[in-house]
């Protein structure tokens, strides 16, 4: 059966230009300036200094300090934990919670990406203890698969390269360790290195940074030991 359409008449009296009310266009306004007050802040917060630069009397400082101390306690292994793995789990763990307290809250996405990258990094995590005691370090994380590769493939703008930059900063922090990462772009390698810097100074460890420059960043990590971490660009070639 045809449906008939009954034409709607205009009211000559409508107004097109009041489409919302004054009140919430002001609030939507300084919602915006109010947005960007804290973009402004935290883009001066991250800012990259120079590494000699002096912290003495700097609030920063202090800040590291006690960061430094209370995440160097919990790498130490506890009585709790079964395998030397686990203290260093936990501080990357950590170290990915303080980053999403500090203004840079990980989405669900990306909280997957991690999950996925930690399971990639076990045999790391748990160098000393992986060959032989693999079924029971799964079995105390409820991992039912630990995949060495993991593929990612998403839309421009997912926040693949914060995940990145977010997990390399945590991971080089927790044990002395060499991470290299490969980019399809010299401007997209150096300014992933940049990245992973800044979340370096966000976590307050701006005082272990040892080298850095367009290629590598070197850090003194919690457990002690030096971890390099090198970005290259390079090129994608299919056959």
């Amino acid at each position: 059966m045809a449906s008939v359409c009954q034409p709607v008449e205009y009211d000559e009296e409508f107004n097109e230009d009041v489409v919302v009310s004054d009140a919430v266009v002001t609030m939507f306004h300084d919602h915006v300036a109010s947005l960007k007050r804290r973009r402004d802040y935290r883009k001066a917060q991250l800012t990259l200094r120079g590494v000699a630069a002096s912290t003495d009397g700097d609030a920063d400082a202090d800040v590291a300090a006690v960061t430094s101390n209370e995440l160097t306690s919990a790498i130490l292994t506890s009585g709790d934990d079964t395998f030397e793995g686990d203290g260093v789990l936990r501080t990357l763990n950590m170290l990915l919670a303080r980053i999403d307290e500090r203004g840079y809250a990980r989405s669900t996405q990306q909280i997957r990406f991690h999950d996925s990258f930690i399971r990639a990094c076990s045999r790391v995590i748990y160098r000393d203890d992986w060959a032989t005691n693999r079924p029971a370090i799964m079995g105390a994380n409820k991992w039912k698969k630990c995949p060495s590769e993991i593929l990612i493939s998403t839309p421009r703008r997912f926040g693949k390269t914060f995940s990145i930059a977010i997990f390399a900063a945590a991971l080089a922090m927790s044990l002395g360790l060499e991470i290299v990462i490969f980019s399809p772009a010299r401007r997209a390698s150096r300014k992933l290195l940049e990245r992973i810097t800044e979340f370096i100074r966000l976590l307050g460890f701006e005082n272990r940074i040892l080298e850095f420059n367009q290629e590598q960043l070197r850090i003194k990590s919690l457990s002690g030991k030096n971890s390099l971490i090198r970005s290259f660009p390079s090129k994608v070639r299919t056959n």
